[in-house]
């Protein structure tokens, strides 16, 4: 068959978006902000609280322009430009908050002022988080993600009753209004660490993926503030500590950069996601040890590690391992879920999901993507003379001679019946996916199955798209048409490459 020969062009460099601009204005914005309060901090300025609201009203302004900019953008669904208006308002709150606080009101008038605004604050960053939307789960994953957020919830809970609610209450004594005062920040915060989790752990759709991230680890930054709030305000009321004021600005850059990433992001266009590794499944771990650790902490200030030090610690290890025990449970459980059962190669989900990562980073690498169509000739033959039994055994065969042929990072998969197919990333030239096929016909011959020799033989089409040309379907399309055009060459094993002269109306002759 005919093969290209061209060179794949190495990728062009272009020059920085305007949001990468962004990136780095503020990420400087950010080290000179922090490198301004800590000097005020160490050669004692009086005027400390000044120079970090300042740093908060300088953010405020910046992430306004940005989600402003990102809720206006017609190319995203209502739902989420509704939720990048909510984080404005969040951002206009600190605008409009910040110079009545430092200018205009006197020291006990400001410390009510800057509750309230807080309050505000975080709800509408609540209102935000609720707007956003996640991405589709069926009803029992939905259910356990609600699971892992109320785990998240009742670990929070227990951090604000130990910094902020009981110091509180132990300062000023038990009463409905001491307890609503007390109560007022941390059931805000809760339920915003509710949400949060929620939504890290669920993950955006294809419209929203880095934007969320961004925007949950600044409100769980946030609740650190906070806690680090109640327990100085629990304990000497009117102090602030350095790094409470540290996590609020960080806090505020991280929502920034959320709006700054949704401004960057195509709507409706599906990022690159890591199935690997996503930050949201430790949430719940982490509740856990931090429940275990205040625990800890508190026999130890209380002098009575035994016996409570020596129960938390036994807690502790009981937690880890019933915990470590369900992680294995729930590898195993989506290992399964992402994997042919007969074959043990990747099933069309996976397949479909790796296709669609490694087409969008292709497009941001300028590296060409491959995929091959693979199905097999005479496999109905088998099944109606041999029985479904040794058709089963003709699969597992050939699924071994793609997993010795195909290379890593290149994935093999089966898509149902004697169909298919191999995923292949990051190609510099198209030869390599030409190669690669033909290394899968070399290797299909007779094989002995349950004491009959079968000889394998199958068709093989080949499509290769450059940066950012194809979608999935488009690409799968072209390799279908290639794997169609060898195929009616006989019932060899044969393979063919996609070209133009395939494209309807020959298809439709071949299908005839």
């Amino acid at each position: 068959m005919q093969t290209w020969t061209r060179r794949v062009p190495p990728p062009q460099h272009r020059r920085a978006p305007a949001s990468a601009s962004a990136y780095l204005l503020l990420g400087g914005l950010y080290a000179a902000m922090l490198a301004l309060s800590s000097a005020a901090l160490v050669t004692g300025f009086t005027s400390y609280d000044e120079v970090a609201e300042l740093a908060r009203f300088v953010f405020g302004v910046f992430g306004l322009v940005a989600a402003v900019h990102a809720a206006r953008k017609t190319a995203l669904r209502p739902r989420l430009r509704q939720a990048w208006g909510a984080v404005a308002a969040c951002f206009a709150v600190l605008v409009v908050s910040t110079p009545l606080l430092v200018f205009f009101f006197d020291p006990a008038g400001s410390a009510v002022a800057a509750d309230v605004s807080h309050v505000v604050f975080v709800v509408a960053l609540l209102i935000a988080l609720q707007r956003f939307p996640l991405a589709p789960m069926n009803r029992r994953d939905r259910s356990k993600t609600v699971l892992d957020a109320l785990t998240v919830l009742v670990g929070g809970s227990m951090v604000l009753w130990y910094t902020a609610f009981d110091p509180y209450v132990e300062r000023h004594g038990l009463s409905p209004s001491v307890i609503f005062s007390a109560a007022v920040y941390p059931i805000a915060d809760l339920a915003l660490l509710f949400v949060a989790s929620r939504a890290l752990l669920r993950g955006a759709d294809e419209s929203a993926q880095r934007p969320l991230r961004l925007l949950t680890a600044g409100t769980l930054v946030l609740f650190l503030g906070d806690a680090v709030h109640g327990y100085l305000n629990g304990h000497e009321p009117g102090t602030h500590a350095s790094w409470q004021f540290v996590c609020w600005i960080t806090a505020d850059a991280l929502l920034v950069a959320a709006a700054v990433a949704q401004c960057r992001a195509r709507g409706g266009v599906a990022r690159e996601s890591r199935e690997e590794f996503r930050l949201g499944r430790f949430l719940p771990f982490g509740a856990v040890a931090v429940v275990h650790v205040l625990m800890l902490a508190t026999a130890v200030g209380e002098g009575q590690f035994s016996p409570w030090g020596g129960m938390a610690l036994g807690g502790a290890a009981l937690s880890a391992l019933v915990l470590y025990r369900q992680t294995l449970v729930q590898r195993e459980s989506d290992e399964q879920a992402r994997t042919d059962g007969l074959t043990g190669l990747a099933n069309r989900s996976r397949f479909q999901a790796t296709s669609d990562r490694t087409l969008a980073r292709g497009a941001r690498t300028g590296r060409h993507t491959a995929i091959l169509m693979i199905d097999m000739n005479g496999f109905k033959q088998v099944n109606d003379t041999l029985g479904h039994k040794a058709g089963d055994l003709v699969l597992v065969a050939f699924a071994e001679v793609l997993r010795r042929c195909v290379p890593g990072p290149a994935l093999p998969a089966r898509l149902g019946g004697d169909e298919f197919a191999v995923i292949v990333p990051d190609v510099g030239f198209p030869e390599e996916a030409y190669e690669l096929a033909g290394r899968i016909a070399a290797a299909l011959g007779p094989v002995a199955v349950d004491g009959r020799l079968i000889t394998l033989a199958a068709s093989i089409g080949v499509a290769v798209s450059g940066p950012g040309e194809l979608t999935h379907d488009e690409l799968v399309h072209r390799a279908d048409l290639a794997m169609y055009r060898a195929k009616s060459l006989g019932p060899d094993t044969r393979w063919a490459i996609w070209q133009e002269s395939l494209e309807p109306a020959e298809l439709s002759s071949l299908a005839s």
